[in-house]
């Protein structure tokens, strides 16, 4: 069953509703997750579904977009706005009406993918995703295992399981 808009914007209203910012489990995803991206210059980054921004701030990049589908996690997340990172309201299937762009360096996807937020949309999201990426550009996946079904067309570049909360997070590094 698809999750309401107006039930994430409900659960946004609070800032950090997650515990993402007091909780030693997310401190260490992010720490993978930052420590596992290769090591290059990116000069325009995707961060969809950046909720709060608690991972989007400390990207590496030129020029860095949060994007969420939650106008209310975005109020939080502008807490982090500087003039290398911004962050819009949007949604999945739709960036296109929010990007200034129409490809980057880095595309990270974060807790998106899962039958509540996209239904069965695989399909669609490869091609938007793909729409994205540029050339030998850099896709990071990060989902909790037992909910993520996607895998994406391309070389995959590195693969990490770890426990996270109750559940086991699966990352994925591939490129284009």
């Amino acid at each position: 069953m698809l999750q309401s808009k107006s039930e994430i914007e409900e659960w946004h209203k609070a800032a950090d509703p997650w515990g993402y910012e007091s909780n030693p489990d997310d401190a260490r995803r992010k720490l993978i997750l930052l420590s596992e991206l290769p090591v290059r210059k990116y000069d325009s980054v995707l961060d969809i579904g950046c909720g709060q921004g608690f991972v989007t701030r400390d990207l590496p990049g030129k020029s860095i977009l949060g994007v969420d589908v939650s106008k209310e996690a975005i109020q939080f997340a502008n807490r982090y706005a500087t003039e290398r990172i911004n962050f819009r309201a949007g949604d999945l299937f739709h960036l296109d009406l929010v990007l200034d762009r129409s490809s980057f360096d880095l595309v990270l996807i974060t807790g998106v993918l899962y039958p509540q937020y996209i239904g069965d949309a695989h399909t669609l999201i490869y091609e938007i995703v793909d729409r994205l990426l540029a050339d030998n550009g850099v896709l990071v996946s990060v989902h909790v295992n037992e909910w993520y079904k996607a895998r994406f067309p391309y070389l995959v570049l590195k693969e990490h399981s770890y426990g996270y909360r109750q559940y086991h997070h699966r990352l994925e590094v591939y490129t284009k």
